[in-house]
């Protein structure tokens, strides 16, 4: 706790270093309070690795205590573990794996670490070998998804119709954090950071993790965000489920005073519309395709149509707002579910643009970065 709040009195007081000089850049002064009062880094600082073995292939496991269940751990009380490769110390890739989500009477959610690790065989970004891949030299941070909270929760939940246990114990901000404490550890020089995440680590990725980032790296680096499939808008009729999601996973208390629009049974996509008010430097993708069968069965959408008109709706008022700093690639006539980490990282594209090289520009940035949404195609 002592060296959260000398980090955070120098992060403020380097903010307001900031402000003195008429030039704020990244996170404001104000917002740093506002995530501070709300309590979203209070782990920062309090969870470091037990035993960290090298695994092969440039990869190390860090797997941390469970503290009698006070510690990072998955949905079913097992231990959790991150992974970091070393690259290019300048450039950082933090990636959040995916694996669905549980809320009460609905158990959908990878529940072991282990499920996760090391990551998976060489494709999309994981193939280092391959020039198309911008991400090839990165150092990386990877984080396994076993919270069943999409990395935001922080609650246990006494359930005896738990399949895995009597607790369903949602620490998704505390393994985050966790991993983030990690990535400053192991990378403290990275000055390009991109956090991505697929699924359910796209959720995460676009919620609170870059705000941890700005904690723990503060304004003087180039911050970006990839999420890859994580919908984080919601079917508002789908009401017991939203309801059921906000009380179980408790996230609504990490959101900033002045975001009158977030609200844990509204939109969730009003946090990212809150960031990029209040950060003048990040910058933010969405990839998805419009007729994706995962996100339909998660979000109780059951047409293309209708999933197509929740995205676009929901993240096309962020592209509205901050056109040159949100856009999105998607992708119609198309029922697959995230990209990232598989072939269709290089094979899918929109109007002639691989998703690759939309992803290269999005990096750079280059003029090329452009908000591309395909005409509708019905999926067969």
């Amino acid at each position: 706790m002592r060296r959260n709040k000398f980090l955070l009195i120098g992060l403020l007081l380097g903010a307001i270093v900031l402000l003195g000089n008429g030039c704020p850049r990244g996170l404001s002064f104000q917002a740093f309070l506002e995530l501070s009062e709300s309590g979203v880094n209070k782990y920062i600082g309090e969870f470091d690795p037990v035993v960290s073995v090298d695994v092969g292939d440039g990869w190390v496991k860090h797997t941390y205590d469970p503290d009698g269940g006070n510690g990072p751990i998955c949905v079913a009380g097992t231990p959790y573990s991150a992974f970091t490769k070393a690259g290019n110390p300048s450039n950082l890739l933090i990636m959040l794996q995916g694996g669905g989500a549980c809320w009460q009477n609905f158990y959908f959610c990878n529940i072991l670490a282990e499920d996760q690790e090391p990551p998976p065989p060489p494709a999309g970004i994981w193939d280092s070998s391959s020039p198309d891949n911008p991400f090839a030299d990165y150092s990386i941070v990877y984080m396994p998804y076993c919270d069943g909270s999409v990395f935001s929760g922080d609650n246990d939940v006494v359930d005896a119709s738990f399949p895995f246990g009597p607790v369903r114990f949602h620490r998704g901000l505390r393994n985050v954090t966790a991993g983030m404490d990690l990535a400053r550890a192991t990378f403290p020089h990275a000055s390009r950071i991109t956090i991505a995440g697929s699924s359910a680590g796209g959720v995460g990725a676009a919620a609170f993790t870059p705000f941890l980032a700005r904690f723990l790296y503060g304004n003087n680096r180039h911050l970006t965000v990839f999420n890859d499939a994580g919908p984080v808008a919601v079917n508002l009729a789908d009401v017991g489920s939203v309801a059921a999601r906000a009380a179980d996973w408790q996230f609504g208390q990490f959101y900033p005073a002045s975001c009158t629009d977030c609200d844990p049974l509204g939109q969730a996509t009003a946090v990212i519309q809150w960031r990029l008010d209040n950060d003048s430097t990040i910058r933010e993708a969405f990839y998805e395709t419009d007729a994706d069968g995962t996100n339909r069965f998660f979000t109780s959408t059951p047409t293309q149509e209708m999933y197509r008109d929740l995205i676009l709706t929901e993240h096309g008022a962020l592209n509205d707002a901050h056109p040159d700093r949100y856009k999105r690639f998607i992708v119609s006539g198309d029922a697959s579910h995230t990209a990232l980490q598989s072939p269709l990282f290089y094979s899918q594209e929109v109007d002639g643009v691989p998703l690759n090289e939309w992803t290269e520009d999005f990096l750079v940035p280059t003029p090329f970065w452009v908000d591309l949404v395909e005409d509708f195609i019905p999926f067969p």
